[in-house]
C-alpha cells in the first residue's frame, strides 16, 4: 500500500515526468482521485484493523506508515499549488515607471495585451512562479497563463462556459503544464486551452512578444504585472529552475528538461520559438525568422487570409480584416509538434 500511495504522488508531481508518466494516467487518476483516496484510506483502515488482531507491527510503524500516505494525498493535490500559487484573483499591476526597475536585464522578455483603450505587460519573469495573472476590464475576466518549459503565454477569458474558474496548477505533461479549475472540476491543458473532461473551450484572446524597453516605449500608459516576490521559497524556485530553463531555451542544446517528447519532425529545430497559429481544427508553424522578414507577407490557411506584420522584432499575424489573431508566441517547436503533429510549417 504504501508503495501504491508513493507512486500516485510520483505520479501527480514533477518526478512522474521524469520516469515518463503517460499524459492519460496523469489526467484519468485527477479525475478520479476521490476513489483513489477512499480505496487507500479503505485499505489503511483494513491494514490497523488487521493489525489489532494479529500485532504484526508496532503502534509506532502504524502511526508513521499512516502519515506516509497523508502526505502522499498532500502531495497529490496540493504540493504544485503551494509551490506556483496563481494569481488569477490577486495580481498587482504597477505603472511602467514603478515596473522598471522590477524586471531584470538578463530576462526583459515581455508578452503585451490590448484591450480597447488599455494595455497590460505582462514579464516573462514574473509569470514564472505563479503561472496565471488575472484582470478585469469591462465586467469581463481575463488571465495570462504562462509555462515556462514551453516558453508559451497565453491569454484566455477565464469563464469557458462553466461559470467563474479557479485555475491551479496540476502538473506538466511532455513539457507543458495542465492546470486544474477547481471550481469546474475539470483539467486544461495549457497549450490547447482545452478542457479534458467537458466539451468547453476558452476564448484565446492575441498578445505580442517583446522586449521590455520596446514595450514601456510603446505602451507608455499600459498596466505592468508584477508579483511580489514575498515568500523564501520564491527566490529559491526561480534559482533551482533558472538554468534548467537557460538549457530549455537554448537552441544549441538538444535536449528537453523531460525527456517525452516525440522529435521525430525534423523540418524545424525542436528548440526553435516558432509563431504557433491553432484555428481550431488545423495548425501552422511560423519560423520566426521567416516571420521577421517577412512584412506583409500573404498566405492562404484553412480558409483565413492571413497576413504577417512586422517591424523586424514584433509578430503580429493578422486577418484578412487587419485584426490581429491569437498565436502561441515562442513555443519551442519539438513541443507544438508533440500537441500538433500534423502542423503545417511556413518558412
Amino acid at each position: 500500500m504504501a508503495l501504491i500511495a508513493i507512486f500516485c504522488a510520483v505520479l501527480m508531481t514533477e518526478p512522474g515526468q521524469t520516469i515518463g508518466v503517460p499524459r492519460d494516467w496523469v489526467l484519468h487518476y485527477f479525475r478520479y482521485m476521490p476513489y483513489f483516496w477512499a480505496a487507500q484510506a479503505i485499505a489503511l483502515g483494513i491494514l490497523w484493523w488487521a493489525n489489532s488482531k494479529g500485532k504484526y507491527w508496532k503502534p509506532m510503524w502504524m502511526a508513521l506508515s499512516t502519515a506516509g500516505v497523508a502526505v502522499t494525498f498532500w502531495a497529490q493535490s496540493y504540493a504544485m499549488p503551494t509551490a506556483f500559487p496563481t494569481e488569477q484573483f490577486s495580481a498587482q499591476y504597477y505603472s511602467v515607471e514603478q515596473a522598471d526597475k522590477l524586471i531584470p536585464e538578463e530576462d526583459s522578455r515581455v508578452y503585451v495585451v490590448e484591450l480597447g483603450e488599455q494595455s497590460y505587460i505582462f514579464p516573462r519573469y514574473h509569470l514564472q512562479v505563479p503561472h496565471v495573472a488575472g484582470f478585469e476590464q469591462d465586467g469581463t475576466e481575463y488571465a495570462v497563463t504562462y509555462c515556462g518549459l514551453s516558453n508559451l503565454p497565453m491569454v484566455v477569458e477565464t469563464d469557458y462556459g462553466l461559470g467563474e474558474s479557479n485555475l491551479q496548477v496540476l502538473g506538466q505533461v511532455h513539457n507543458n503544464l495542465v492546470f486544474k479549475d477547481i471550481n469546474n472540476g475539470t483539467a486544461i491543458q495549457q497549450i490547447t486551452m482545452q478542457s479534458e473532461f467537458t466539451e468547453h473551450q476558452t476564448s484565446v484572446l492575441p498578445n505580442t512578444q517583446m522586449e521590455w524597453e520596446t514595450a514601456k516605449a510603446l505602451y507608455p500608459d499600459a498596466q505592468v504585472y508584477i508579483y511580489g516576490m514575498e515568500r523564501l521559497i520564491d527566490e529559491v524556485l526561480l534559482g533551482l529552475f533558472e538554468q534548467p530553463l537557460k538549457n530549455q531555451r537554448n537552441i544549441e542544446n538538444p535536449d528537453f528538461i523531460f525527456d517525452t517528447l516525440n522529435l521525430d519532425d525534423t523540418r524545424l529545430n525542436p528548440k526553435l520559438e516558432i509563431f504557433g497559429y491553432d484555428n481550431g481544427s488545423e495548425q501552422i508553424a511560423i519560423d520566426p525568422g521567416f516571420a521577421r522578414n517577412n512584412n506583409g507577407f500573404t498566405f492562404e490557411f484553412g480558409g483565413e487570409t492571413l497576413q504577417i506584420e512586422t517591424d523586424g522584432e514584433i509578430v503580429k499575424l493578422l486577418n484578412s480584416e487587419g485584426k490581429q489573431v491569437a498565436t502561441h508566441n515562442g513555443v519551442h517547436y519539438g513541443i507544438w509538434t508533440q500537441f500538433f503533429p500534423n502542423t503545417l510549417v511556413l518558412s
